[in-house]
């Protein structure tokens, strides 16, 4: 006999059948949540503000993590590796890219200027990364002084490992990356590039 017209598709169906429907529908759902949630990787791109170190200038050569006693402090000098603020030298460094590891001492001037430092461990990124890294900040410093040129780029050799292959710094700002994602590094430094103690602060463009 045909269906009435006025019968609900379903209504004709077992009990039995309407569970199995809803059942695999429910698993379908459950399978799509499943699939979103591990196939997105968790952000690692999380800014963290780092308790403020002090400014403290201390003699040029020191080495303030490594020796503490060369500049008159006691106990850990900075509260993240790489430093972010603290004790530094008088003297900060020249902008650029770096192929051998610069002092944390001095470059941590460079942040109470303005400056945005990327630290990486050697160990953990190929050439490529590297190479990578490199042409971002060579694009950012050769900006010149009507751009946003204080960049750095080195390697990182300290004695305490950094927290992932790669710290993005700022005047009390660090960023960690597992891996190369200049977005996040450019989203960083458009936040918080210049914002420090004394952001007119030199030194000025390579080319200067």
């Amino acid at each position: 006999m045909a269906q009435r017209l006025d019968q609900s598709p379903g209504a004709g169906l077992p009990d039995w059948r309407i569970l199995a429907i809803g059942g695999l529908l429910l698993v379908g759902v459950i399978l799509v949540a499943l699939v979103l949630l591990f196939s997105s990787d968790p952000s690692t791109n999380v800014t963290t503000t780092q308790p403020d170190d002090g400014s403290a200038h201390v003699t040029d050569g020191a080495s303030c993590r490594a020796n503490p006693a060369s500049c008159e402090v006691s106990g850990a000098p900075y509260s993240s590796t790489p430093g972010t603020s603290g004790p530094h030298w008088n003297t900060p460094t020249n902008w650029g890219v770096y192929t051998t590891p610069q002092n944390e001492s001095q470059v941590i001037h460079n942040l109470e200027h303005g400056g945005i430092v990327i630290w990486y461990d050697p160990a953990a990124l190929d050439d490529e990364a590297v190479a990578e890294l490199s042409a971002y900040v060579t694009r950012q410093v050769s900006a010149g002084i009507s751009g946003r040129f204080k960049f750095m780029l080195s390697p990182w050799d300290g004695a305490d490992p950094l927290g992932a292959p790669i710290a993005v710094t700022a005047w009390r700002e660090l960023l960690e990356l597992d891996a190369v994602d200049l977005d996040a590094i450019d989203a960083f430094a458009s936040e918080h590039y210049g914002m420090s103690p004394e952001p007119n602060g030199g030194p000025g463009p390579p080319s200067v």
